[in-house]
């Protein structure tokens, strides 16, 4: 089976490289007097089947990395090596889509030129959205793959996993919240799995809603020049596609402030590898059904 995927991934690499060279020849030929932003906006339309396609073939080597794993000092693998990769090239496009994206607006709302052509932050925004794009497309398809469902929330558990994200919630937000959604802080705060409750209930769905916003409004955008689009469609499309932007960069906050101070369980996006103990069995409980602590070691991630 790797075999087999690490084929398909050489003739997915080969075949986005035709494809990409062939509509840079298109685009540079002259046939068109188009300027540099429209080239661009050219060549990365044509190119976006071939690295959405080399990005499934990619999925497929990040799935043969899915399992569980154990060192010998106690270790367990909470994250296999296809997630980190996807999880860091993710962010390699989103530090260069997100800066030049958000620039292309305010620099026209502030009325700021930069000693920079414009178009060149197209073009490193084009960049930086193909790779979203790419890695959005892998991890699809590593999901389907693998058939891992470990972050999400099964049927009739719900209730436990917002009381359980209340107690991660900073104190000023926590009372509010628990109001709000009737949520009885008086019982016993329930033990974690191999994932917080605030990456179950909060992260994943949070991140799923702007990547596919933005990742539907960028296309539409991008296809403008390659199909017909209706004047109201495109103008809804600019402006998810800016609002998903904000939105990101606001995520992108939170994560950070979530992740620092549990590094010691977050780090492993890095290694892989988680060193302590289970949260659920340094509290002495189990999840039911399956969920426990030696969970973390069955290799299910996204």
């Amino acid at each position: 089976m790797r075999i087999v995927a690490w084929l398909l991934v050489a003739a997915g690499l080969v075949v986005t490289g035709i494809g990409v060279a062939a509509a840079l020849g298109q685009a540079g030929s002259g046939a068109q007097p188009w300027g540099n932003e429209l080239s661009d906006n050219f060549v990365f339309s044509k190119a976006l089947p071939f690295v959405l396609g080399f990005g499934v073939a990619v999925g497929l080597v990040m799935a043969s990395t899915y399992g569980a794993k154990t060192r010998s000092d106690g270790a367990v693998r909470r994250w296999s090596p296809g997630t980190v990769f996807g999880h860091w090239v993710l962010t390699l496009g989103f530090v260069l889509a997100l800066p030049t994206g958000m620039w292309q607006y305010l620099g026209g709302i502030l009325d700021v030129n930069l000693p920079i052509p414009l178009y060149l932050f197209y073009r490193v925004h084009y960049i930086g959205a193909g790779i979203v794009l790419f890695a959005v497309a892998a991890f699809v398809s590593y999901l389907w793959m693998t058939g891992d469902r470990s972050l999400l929330i099964r049927r009739g558990e719900w209730s436990r996993h917002l009381l359980g994200l209340a107690y991660e919630l900073p104190r000023s937000v926590r009372g509010p919240y628990a109001k709000l959604l009737r949520i009885d802080l008086s019982r016993p705060r329930p033990p974690m799995g191999k994932f917080t409750f605030y990456e179950k209930v909060v992260e994943l769905p949070s991140w799923s809603i702007l990547l596919a916003l933005i990742t539907v409004t960028g296309l539409i955008k991008a296809g403008r020049y390659l199909i017909p689009v209706p004047g109201f469609v495109l103008w809804l499309a600019s402006t998810l596609h800016v609002a998903a932007m904000v939105a990101i960069v606001i995520k992108l906050l939170d994560h950070l402030r979530y992740t620092f101070p549990r590094w010691s369980l977050m780090g492993a996006i890095t290694t892989t590898w988680m060193k302590e103990q289970a949260p659920a069995r340094r509290q002495g409980a189990s999840e039911p059904s399956g969920s426990s602590a030696t969970g973390i070691a069955g290799g299910g991630d996204t």
